[in-house]
């Protein structure tokens, strides 16, 4: 049986390019339009990933990029021929769009294919991932980075060409929670284990494009703007905390992630989540976020929460949070949202005499940590004031998330953030 696989790229070096919200939508868009368009042209053939089945993932007035990088679909002779001119095709229609020259758009785009024939029983993901992981290590980009330029036009066909670009937030303040604004990669875990079994690959494929589906429902009822969302990959823009819900981004990452995993049993999905002031360059953020997923929530045993911190003063923090072990998990959430709703100066001023507490004897407490009841006498005798009764169920949080993480430096990124959610300025 032949099958013809196709990767395309260069995605991740364009999209470092974008210093706006608008250019990362542009260059995302364009890479998933570029699929959806070459995959129309086969849509009668049997596609083992994507999903194509369900017609909306054609619609022109997708409110998202939902074809991601790659295709296999089993072929029949005179496929790589016809694959060849529809490439051709899709190129000389993006070069009259955006104005620029055919071999600008060949030269910079890096569309690899190949056929193969298999045997009947092979799992055609399995076999052939090997192979597109090797042609995208041979990616090469073009000295004329004209098409590169072309993207980040402010006016211009384009403009009318990515018509779900005109909706795009394209002013970080207009997202952001105290000047803040998140940049969140989420990626699958466990996939190979999900896709093993070959009679199971299209229910996989299909869970997928529901879950991209839902998960930029999930964002845009937060507040966020999804970038691009195919097969397990993720990436959006969102406020540190929602006006509309009052939701920490950690509860929506919750959300998308019972989803997934509601979807897809066998896998989870990590998060790279970075925390940036509006006027941090937009690569930066976006490189930040990347590194934290592939770099520590993805990184030994999977299935993490990584996020950092970086604030207007040049301070840092970043913890992991470890998705697996349900009990540091939820209670880290329980604890990062259980005051949101306090918006004082005293509140602040409560918290940053925690965070001083805590370090000043950070000795003893390091001692007392695994004994739940000794640390909760800690707190109530030290924040035993009649200003500090209103905190009651605060200090039974915070007491049950340092008995179960028994890790100071996460437990101070957690104090930290919820700080940060306050408008802390220190």
């Amino acid at each position: 049986m032949n099958y013809i696989a196709l990767t395309i790229g260069p995605i991740y070096k364009t999209l470092a390019n974008a210093k706006k919200p608008k250019e990362l939508f542009t260059s995302s868009y364009l890479f998933s339009y570029i699929m959806r368009e070459i995959i129309d042209d086969f849509k009668e053939r049997k596609f083992i990933t994507p999903y194509i089945k369900n017609s909306d993932i054609f619609s022109p007035n997708s409110q998202v990029g939902l074809f991601h990088d790659r295709f296999i679909f089993q072929s029949k002779e005179g496929d790589i021929q016809k694959l060849e001119a529809s490439i051709i095709k899709v190129c000389e229609d993006i070069a009259i769009k955006f104005s620029i020259e055919f071999s600008q758009v060949r030269d910079y785009l890096q569309i690899n294919y190949f056929e193969k024939e298999l045997p009947d029983n092979a799992n055609p993901i399995l076999e052939l991932t090997p192979y597109l992981d090797t042609q995208e290590l041979f990616f090469q980009t073009t000295q004329d980075q004209t098409f590169l330029t072309t993207l980040k036009r402010e006016k211009g066909d384009k403009d009318n060409f990515l018509t779900e670009g005109k909706g795009i937030v394209d002013d970080l303040k207009k997202l952001s929670h105290k000047n803040y604004y998140c940049v969140v990669h989420a990626d699958g875990d466990k996939m190979g284990e999900a896709i093993r079994d070959v009679s199971n690959i299209e229910t996989v494929s299909k869970s997928l494009f529901e879950y991209c589906i839902n998960a930029n429902k999930l964002i845009k009822a937060y507040g966020g703007q999804t970038i691009f969302a195919g097969g397990d990959d993720l990436l959006f823009f969102a406020p540190t905390l929602s006006k509309q819900k009052d939701k920490t981004i950690f509860e929506l990452c919750e959300e998308i992630a019972k989803d997934f995993h509601t979807k897809i049993p066998v896998a989870t999905l990590s998060f790279g989540v970075s925390i940036n002031y509006v006027k941090f360059p937009l690569y930066e953020a976006l490189e930040d976020s990347r590194e934290l997923l592939f770099s520590k929530a993805k990184s030994g045993v999977k299935n993490n929460i990584a996020f950092s911190v970086t604030k207007h003063s040049g301070q840092s923090f970043s913890a992991v949070i470890h998705k697996g072990d349900r009990e540091i998990y939820e209670k880290f959430l329980t604890l990062t949202a259980s005051i949101k709703q306090e918006k004082s100066d005293d509140t602040q001023n409560f918290l940053h005499s925690i965070h001083h507490k805590i370090d000043t004897y950070k000795t003893t407490i390091e001692q007392i940590i695994e004994d739940k009841e000794r640390l909760q006498n800690f707190f109530d005798n030290y924040f035993n004031e009649d200003e500090h009764k209103k905190y009651s169920s605060f200090f039974k949080n915070l007491v049950a998330f340092m008995s179960v993480s028994k890790d100071i430096e996460q437990i101070y990124a957690a104090l930290r953030f919820v700080k940060f959610i306050q408008g802390d300025k220190q």
